[in-house]
């Protein structure tokens, strides 16, 4: 087992999705061996895919774990992990791309880059279940509503096959996909443990 730093995407626009990402945040931070180490501002996001639907929020958490030695093992503990909340809160696997109550993605782990068979159980829709388990998040770097947050906590990040940090690809976004995009509408009240 090691200490492994990663960052997690969450998003939600189904409910409450607010309340639903501040209540996942304390979720996950109650994952026995898990810490939060950093949680981004909330943006309020344009959906992406499916454009007919209500407009997500999103955050990135910066997170701290003991996790199996070995690269796929992590990789596939921290996704275990995600799906099986995700399931708590109450998604169901629906179209790619659609609504959802909760949607937890790994962004990145450290140096690591895995490519691997997606286990059973961690499909979040029916097309998943065809795609391996890959991270870093082979489109993280291409979406705004991932790199705008990510860019808050961990601008310098770059991880393995991007060809720039994380602020300097949510800049590069940012022009291509236009500042409403994502906006920010609140910052992490550690205290209250709610967006503000």
């Amino acid at each position: 087992m090691r200490e492994l730093v990663f960052h997690l995407g969450i998003g939600a626009n189904l409910d409450d999705p607010v309340a639903t990402l501040a209540e996942a945040v304390v979720a996950l931070a109650h994952i026995p061996g898990w810490n939060v180490e950093q949680v981004s501002p909330l943006y309020r996001t344009t959906p992406v895919g499916l454009v007919d639907q209500p407009e997500f929020f999103n955050a990135a958490l910066q997170m701290r774990a003991t996790l199996p030695e070995e690269p796929a093992a992590a990789a596939v503990e921290v996704l275990t992990r995600a799906k099986e909340l995700e399931r708590l809160f109450g998604r169901v696997p629906t179209v790619r791309f659609g609504p959802r109550r909760l949607d937890i993605d790994i962004i990145a782990m450290e140096e690591i880059a895995v490519v691997h068979p997606r286990p059973h159980g961690t499909e979040s829709d029916g097309a998943d279940a065809d795609r391996p388990l890959v991270v870093p998040h082979p489109a993280a770097a291409e979406r705004l509503f991932v790199l705008a947050p990510l860019a808050d906590i961990s601008p310098a990040l770059k991880a393995p096959g991007w060809h720039g940090t994380a602020r300097e690809l949510r800049d590069v976004q940012r022009r291509a996909e236009g500042e409403a995009a994502a906006l920010c509408v609140g910052a992490w009240d550690q205290a209250a443990l709610r967006w503000v």
